[in-house]
């Protein structure tokens, strides 16, 4: 019972992309993040996500959270998460589904890899 009430909470809390994006030091802001990786010349890591989407919360919980992954993804990346729902998406970055991660140049705002929908974590780092 202990165990079903703290996963419940768990999933309910990254419900929140603000609050990832806060305790895992995304960026919410596209203009900023892009500004930020020109500044320090790394590409641009972005997920895009829904309120209640399961399969944005699946990955934002059991791939994005572990700490090697949030290592790895920091030291290559600037990181922002979007809520297309909430904020204004770049239209060129818009798919009838989500989750849904770039992987973008921020010289040319050009798309260098897409990774549409959820998958399991493997495949996923598969393509970083």
């Amino acid at each position: 019972m202990i165990l079903a009430c703290s996963l419940a909470l768990h999933a309910a809390f990254w419900d929140d992309y603000k609050i990832f994006a806060k305790y895992m030091h995304y960026e919410t802001d596209y203009y900023k993040a892009l500004s930020k990786a020109k500044k320090v010349n790394k590409p641009l890591f972005m997920v895009v996500v829904t309120s209640g989407c399961p399969f944005c919360e699946k990955l934002m919980d059991r791939i994005l959270t572990k700490d090697y992954v949030r290592e790895y993804i920091g030291k290559k990346y600037v990181t922002l998460i979007m809520n297309k729902e909430e904020q204004k998406v770049p239209k060129k970055y818009l798919r009838p589904f989500e989750p849904v991660t770039y992987i973008i140049d921020p010289q040319s705002e050009q798309i260098i890899d897409e990774l549409d929908g959820y998958m399991e974590e493997e495949h996923y780092l598969w393509h970083l």
